[in-house]
């Protein structure tokens, strides 16, 4: 029924790290768990699955598959391949957020049916190096498609991204801007600008890397900042974890531990010579969990 439907795409928004003000929560989930178990920190670490990403963000060639699993048995599915192309890079992605299936009824309460609601959208994007230096552009551009029974939303968003390489350092620069573009069909959607400013950090003396994200909100004008870890603990297996300044705003005091823990995240992944695995959680400040499986290989 609707209402079941409206019950669900508020639980995914309250579950966001951003909630886009007329509710189109495809605009900015995870669809990766990697970043999902550093609490949406990374920007600069590049999966062919991931939203949460600098477009210039330099990458090896591998394919990824992942599924997300939110509460209210909400999921998003996706698949992506990173490639060579044209001295630099490209990326193709496709995702998918299934709400599950509804029975329809017109205004007699009659059943006209049983109908699914899903946002679907295709993910395609280009980094290249700037001649000798390490400087990296990239951009990247989403074409959505919603359905909700018999209402539709059409729009497609884009994505700009620069870094900047110091190796001497293990560090790496960037900044880039998301969500912005043009609808095409639907009850209109506020986009809600963004721009990040990223920053990862190699260290010398730990087999540890550092991210951490401040995303700036046009419209909101707020900040978020985002912090997250790497740790290599051998050639095989990484614990991720991660959290945010959101941390206050999710705070519901409920007790201790869900103030401690609520908006943060961990993971842990393996990777034998050409396959990697990695499992992540996300906690909200409600105690809810959203969990996330990425599997993929080198190619």
């Amino acid at each position: 029924m609707l209402n079941r439907l409206r019950y669900k795409i508020i639980t995914l928004f309250l579950l966001c790290p951003l909630v886009a003000k007329t509710g189109y929560p495809a605009l900015d989930v995870f669809t990766s768990s990697i970043h999902l178990s550093m609490a949406g920190a990374g920007y600069l670490y590049s999966s062919p699955v991931s939203v949460k990403n600098n477009p210039s963000s330099v990458f090896k060639r591998s394919f990824s598959a992942s599924l997300i699993k939110y509460p209210a048995s909400i999921s998003a599915q996706s698949a992506g391949l990173q490639f060579d192309f044209k001295n630099g890079g490209g990326s193709i992605s496709l995702h998918n957020i299934s709400y599950g299936t509804f029975q329809g009824y017109d205004e007699d309460a009659q059943l006209t049916g049983i109908y699914g609601s899903s946002d679907t959208w295709l993910r395609t994007s280009y980094r290249r190096k700037i001649l000798l230096a390490p400087i990296y552009y990239g951009v990247s551009s989403s074409l959505y498609s919603s359905n909700y029974n018999s209402h539709k939303v059409r729009l497609i968003t884009f994505a700009l991204g620069l870094h900047i390489k110091l190796s001497q350092y293990g560090t790496v620069l960037g900044v880039s801007a998301h969500n912005f573009g043009k609808q095409f069909e639907g009850a209109k959607v506020d986009f809600l600008p963004q721009a990040t400013f990223s920053i990862s950090k190699k260290l010398t003396h730990l087999p540890l890397t550092l991210y951490s994200d401040l995303i700036s909100y046009s419209q909101a004008k707020k900040l978020d900042l985002f912090i997250g870890s790497d740790f290599k603990i051998n050639k095989n297996i990484n614990i991720r974890v991660g959290s945010s300044t959101r941390k206050v705003s999710h705070n519901t005091n409920k007790d201790l531990m869900s103030s401690l823990l609520g908006a943060s995240g961990m993971g842990f992944g393996y990777k034998s010579e050409n396959i990697f695995i990695h499992y992540g959680f996300f906690m909200h400040g409600t105690t809810a969990f959203v969990q996330g499986l990425e599997i993929g290989t080198d190619i």
